[in-house]
């Protein structure tokens, strides 16, 4: 089954609906949509309890009344996005040209493309008549500030954790009925946006206008007649090769192969398994010494389609190795590119590079059209469970080991600070094999030195919630086969983690398992201070009963 993909823009084209239609016909197809969500997709109560969804049902309805249709249509949107499961959405179209009339909808766009840089919202492309405003640093839109604006926006966004919502946000902010709706617009004709450009601030005006933009495959694309803030001059490798769903470039410098997978879909008479079969003969038949795949514009497509990705690359012992394979991936990696991700992952000696994913590691995906019978608006419902990793990783998002983050700067001047930190930094030592050579070497200091180094290097930051029970496992696998290595690394875990109970008590069971009951005895007092009451201080004291127990036989 083909998964819905998500690209540049969550709003598509509808035909045929005409919005004409009663309170009563409104508040009926509320009806409908609340009894299909509880008869055929309960499953959608997992962010948010049915009895608190069905409340805002009730509030909606009662407030039809008084609402105009487009309030009315933000109200169901609303609804739907409080599931917070990234593909169930109101689909909210765009209906240009159709019949204007007292209760007709029609939504339109302001003619610009913001972007969230870390180091703020952007204006990173616009008609030519607004082109000035390109490169601007927005402070304000309409009557709120930028930040307050984005906040105003985000109950109508169906998003499953913060990359999400940022990939998103910036489309439904260039809506001026949502804008008018949230109180961010005194009406949906015109929106005044301020920016910071060359240390002054500026306000342009933007008119609404009744056309949709293609932004292309990646999101990144300029529709004609549209002002970009890049500088002239050659693209970056993700850049590359568009419109075509995939690009590769050999890099010599580096020994260094660059793929670009941007759908997971094949391209017309181009199929992702041709593409990476061709990928992998490439890296058998040259001196290919670093393979990247960047599927950070990946918004999904076929999750069928993966399995040629993977086995080629597991196939590649020259390239499937720790510090040889990178992966980039970023806020618009969802969907079948994040069951790519989750592969990946499982299966390969990846290292990721780049941003969090937009969707959960385990998911609700692929959806059903429900429409509702009046105004034949459709909602897309999600009914499947993807789950490629452990039942219990209940992970918002897969989080980069390397964590490089794109500025505007680094966008307007070309720059991939992604791809240069894979080519110029010292990414080949990664976390748990360089502390098992370490311990297995005898040098325990070394490794933690080298432990707390990458605790601090804020690369890393996405990583840190890893860290400890990444270590804790590698102990465990050590503890049988060598109990001195496990040791070790249980001892690192508690000096980077010296608040955790669960590393003392780990640490203790080493030394228990090692016959050294007066420290395991310890550590497992540590845990039980630290824990108090919790699961930790339980199964501390189990243990402790234990080895007294068997102290007095």
């Amino acid at each position: 089954m083909i998964k819905q993909i998500v690209l540049a823009t969550l709003l598509f084209i509808s035909v045929g609906s005409s919005f004409s239609q009663t309170t009563a016909e409104w508040q009926a197809d509320l009806r409908h949509l609340q009894k299909a969500v509880h008869t055929n997709y309960k499953n959608l109560f997992y962010n948010i309890s049915a009895t608190d969804w069905d409340r805002s049902v009730e509030e909606l309805n009662a407030a039809i009344p008084k609402l105009d249709k487009n309030q009315i249509l933000v109200g169901f949107m609303k609804l739907v996005a409080q599931f917070h499961v990234g593909h169930t959405q109101l689909n909210t179209y765009p209906l240009h040209g159709h019949q204007q009339g007292t209760n007709t909808i029609s939504l339109h766009r302001y003619p610009f493309l913001m972007y969230w840089f870390p180091d703020g919202l952007y204006i990173i492309k616009a008609q030519n008549k607004y082109a000035n405003a390109v490169t601007g640093k927005v402070t304000r839109i309409g009557n709120m500030n930028a930040g307050a604006a984005c906040e105003a926006i985000r109950p109508l966004v169906s998003y499953e954790n913060e990359p999400g919502f940022k990939s998103s946000a910036v489309y439904y902010l260039a809506i001026p009925e949502f804008l008018h709706v949230q109180g961010i617009a005194n009406n949906s004709d015109e929106i005044s946006v301020s920016y910071k450009k060359n240390g002054k601030e500026e306000t342009t005006v933007f008119k609404s206008v009744d056309e949709n933009y293609d932004f292309g495959v990646g999101g990144f694309d300029n529709p004609p007649g549209w002002a970009d803030a890049r500088l002239a001059g050659n693209n970056p490798l993700w850049q590359k090769g568009f419109p075509s769903f995939r690009y590769m470039e050999y890099i010599p410098s580096s020994k260094t192969l660059y793929v670009r997978h941007s759908a997971t879909l094949n391209d017309g008479d181009k199929t992702i398994a041709a593409f990476f079969n061709g990928m992998a003969d490439y890296i058998e038949n040259n001196d290919v010494q670093k393979l990247i795949l960047d599927i950070r514009l990946n918004g999904g497509g076929n999750n069928y389609l993966n399995k040629p990705i993977i086995t080629s690359i597991i196939a590649s012992k020259k390239i499937n190795q720790p510090g040889k394979f990178f992966c980039i991936i970023g806020r618009r990696t969802f969907s079948a590119a994040q069951n790519l991700t989750n592969e990946l992952e499982k299966y390969t000696e990846v290292t990721f590079v780049g941003e969090p994913t937009a969707e959960n590691v385990n998911f609700y995906g692929d959806t059903k059209l429900e429409t509702l019978p009046n105004s034949n608006i459709t909602a897309s419902l999600s009914w499947m469970w993807w789950q490629n990793l452990d039942p219990r990783d209940s992970r918002k998002a897969t989080s980069p080991s390397v964590a490089v983050d794109m500025s505007f700067a680094d966008y307007q001047n070309n720059i991939d600070p992604v791809v240069n930190a894979i080519l110029y930094s010292d990414l080949s030592r990664p976390l748990i094999p360089t502390l098992k050579t370490l311990v297995s070497s005898g040098k325990k200091e070394e490794a933690l030195s080298f432990a707390s180094g990458y605790q601090k290097d804020p690369h890393h930051r996405y990583f840190l919630d890893r860290m400890e029970p990444d270590i804790n496992q590698e102990g465990y696998n050590l503890m049988t086969t060598n109990p001195g290595d496990a040791n070790a690394l249980f001892w690192i875990n508690t000096q980077l983690f010296p608040e955790s109970a669960n590393a003392l008590d780990s640490y203790a069971e080493s030394f228990m398992y090692m016959g050294k009951t007066e420290e395991a005895l310890s550590y497992y007092q540590m845990a039980i201070a630290k824990d108090k009451e919790g699961i930790t201080a339980e199964n501390s004291k189990k243990m402790i009963e234990k080895i007294r127990a068997r102290a007095k036989h």
